[in-house]
């Protein structure tokens, strides 16, 4: 009896000893905040998939950070194998469209001015913001279920963090809609707190030089225009061709609603030498790659094609979902 008693006395003082060494919800934000002032530069790798119109599109995602604020995220669609990077230096935002040759140049506060699902900043900023974040304890992970801000997309309403118990870096994102539908899912497979980078790794024509240096399959030049899915009751209002058919503007008309829309659609080549070109708005993540989102328009590269979708009467989510039926038209 007392062998036992012993037994049971032993096992609730290691129950009690575990408890009081489980790290609390304020405990690991606070090692978060901490771990983030103290991290001055790193590079990940993941992958990312984006869920649109019962299609899934798939990228490879690479970040690189250097403290206080610079960002390089390049972006590699694996069906169209379509890359982008996303480039914040001390000068502005760019975005490098190697098979282009061109670089778009904004006046932005990106990254931070909405969630990234692939930014370690962001991720913790979300959750240092979301004053209900839930908060669970798993075998070797932490996990938060917050808020997301995603300033031109309010279709998407909250997101899963798992974060490693060990390096607190995250380990797996999932993104959902306002139906609870998972939208985006980010895998990080591996980060490197110590990398070496190239001291011109934040330059654009470093930048642009070495992404075109290393992806020797551009993107094939598709002839053909299309229609929008996405509006199942709008009508072709208008439809002309210019410069022998390389350059095709059509005008659109839902009948239920009476909103009007336009798709600008350009067969382009690459530039001979890297252009920079200024753009208002800020970049957006789509099913093809990287978009340019204003007001009132929606503009990307995909398959050789460079679109330009615009409209006063459509919001931003409804702009996103017509592009994105153009991009999975395109892909068959």
């Amino acid at each position: 009896m007392k062998k036992i008693f012993s037994i049971v006395s032993l096992i609730c003082a290691f129950l009690t000893l575990a408890a009081c060494g489980a790290k609390s919800q304020e405990d690991v934000i606070k090692a978060l905040g901490q771990k983030l002032e103290a991290v001055e530069i790193y590079e990940v790798n993941a992958m990312m998939e984006i869920n649109e119109m019962n299609k899934t599109h798939t990228f490879d995602v690479n970040v690189k950070y250097s403290a206080p604020d610079m960002y390089k995220v390049t972006l590699s669609n694996r069906d169209s194998n379509n890359m982008q990077i996303v480039l914040k230096n001390e000068e502005a935002v760019y975005v490098l469209t190697p098979a282009l040759n061109k670089s778009f140049k904004f006046q932005s506060d990106w990254p931070l001015n909405s969630s990234q699902p692939y930014l370690y900043q962001s991720l913790v900023k979300d959750i240092f913001n979301d004053e209900n974040t839930i908060y669970a304890k798993q075998e070797g992970e932490y996990v938060f279920d917050t808020k997301v801000d995603y300033r031109k997309s309010r279709d998407l309403t909250s997101q899963k963090i798992v974060i490693d118990e060990k390096t607190y870096f995250p380990k797996e994102v999932t993104v959902f809609d306002s139906q609870q539908q998972p939208k985006i899912h980010v895998l990080f497979n591996d980060v490197n707190l110590k990398p070496k980078f190239n001291e011109n790794e934040f330059a654009v024509e470093y930048s642009m030089n070495s992404a075109i240096d290393t992806y020797e399959q551009m993107p094939t030049f598709n002839p053909s225009f299309l229609i929008p899915k996405y509006t199942a009751n709008a009508v072709l209002t208008g439809d002309k061709y210019y410069d022998e058919d390389h350059l095709n503007i059509r005008t659109f008309k839902d009948k239920s609603t009476e909103k009007t829309f336009t798709v600008i659609e350009e067969k382009v080549q690459a530039e001979e030498t890297m252009q920079v070109v200024e753009v208002y708005g800020d970049p957006i993540v789509m099913g093809s790659g990287i978009g340019f989102l204003n007001d009132t328009s929606l503009s990307w590269f995909d398959n050789g094609i460079e679109f330009i979708l615009s409209s006063e009467k459509y919001n931003h989510d409804e702009l996103y979902q017509i592009a994105n039926s153009l991009i999975i038209d395109n892909e068959k």
